[in-house]
């Protein structure tokens, strides 16, 4: 309860040193907007905040000082973790429309976001609100290819593989050079694993996941697949390891699979419904088999 307590101190003192008015006195770009102390609650407060941000800003000049724009930009999106997400699509939406036929102003704000909300750096990892800056730059007329090629990119990875995203019907190489689908697998949930025969944690995933009482009786059930992805091409030496994985999954390689998943880190978990549907991701392989021995234990009591 005292780490609670404090967690709840920290974040309220942060996001309040962001929107008093003294702040935007320190050489800001503008002045933040702040909100009425009618609005006492947290998630309000931070919606003002967001819909209201960029008012005051002057664009005319902002685009200027990369830098000072750049802390703006940051600010903004740290407050959106605590706003609803209507008043962030809705903010994040009505700030690219004004820059809907400018090609740079487009760029400069799709590069913020990568910076902030998706790079290896970033300081607040969000696929959605990142998304539609990448889209906005990846179909953008007045950016050049080269600049908008790697937003195509991300755009076609979060539609593919990002929460709520329906992941394709990929084409997958089996151990013994068969093709399959991912449309053929069935199961109540259906779990994919990413994974290296040359990382040592995938491995250990690996070992952790096929013994595992609970991923076996609910495969045994049909309430699970557990499917392994090799992201390369099928190599004899991969067909070679991977002919010893469990018998009760389904295995392949699948060579572009860096065009769809975000491979950034391995071993990587997606878990999805019947319909392919993302429901989680980057999960902790402790956290999923924990999940597993609740699923299982609730399903011995029924």
């Amino acid at each position: 309860m005292k780490r609670l307590i404090l967690h709840i101190f920290l974040l309220v003192t942060a996001i309040a040193g962001v929107w008093t008015p003294a702040r935007a006195a320190s050489g800001d770009l503008f002045l933040y907007p702040s909100p009425p102390d009618t609005l006492m609650a947290l998630q309000p407060r931070c919606d003002y905040i967001v819909s209201r941000f960029w008012d005051r800003c002057n664009f005319g000049t902002a685009f200027r000082d990369q830098e000072k724009l750049n802390r703006a930009f940051g600010d903004w999106v740290t407050i959106m973790q605590h706003a609803s997400a209507d008043t962030v699509h809705a903010s994040i939406d009505h700030l690219l429309q004004r820059f809907v036929k400018k090609g740079p102003e487009t760029l400069t704000f799709a590069t913020m976001a990568e910076n902030w909300l998706y790079s290896d750096t970033c300081s607040i990892f969000s696929e959605e609100m990142y998304l539609p800056f990448a889209r906005a730059a990846a179909n953008h007329k007045k950016i050049s290819n080269a600049d908008k090629a790697r937003f195509q990119l991300h755009t076609k990875i979060i539609e593919s593989s990002g929460l709520g995203a329906f992941v394709p019907d990929l084409v997958f190489t089996r151990p013994d050079g068969t093709k399959g689908r991912l449309s053929e697998i069935t199961g109540s949930s259906v779990l994919l694993f990413i994974n290296d025969p040359d990382c040592s944690d995938c491995n250990m995933a690996r070992v952790r996941l096929s013994a595992d009482y609970n991923a076996n009786e609910l495969i045994r059930r049909g309430e699970l697949a557990i499917v392994s992805i090799y992201p390369d091409e099928a190599s004899a030496e991969w067909r070679q390891t991977a002919a010893t994985y469990p018998s009760n999954w389904t295995v392949g390689a699948i060579e572009d699979a860096d065009s769809y998943f975000d491979l950034r880190s391995t071993p990587s978990f997606y878990f999805l419904n019947t319909r392919h549907k993302v429901l989680a991701k980057d999960i902790d392989i402790d956290y999923l088999l924990g999940a597993f021995r609740v699923a299982n234990t609730q399903r011995r009591t029924q």
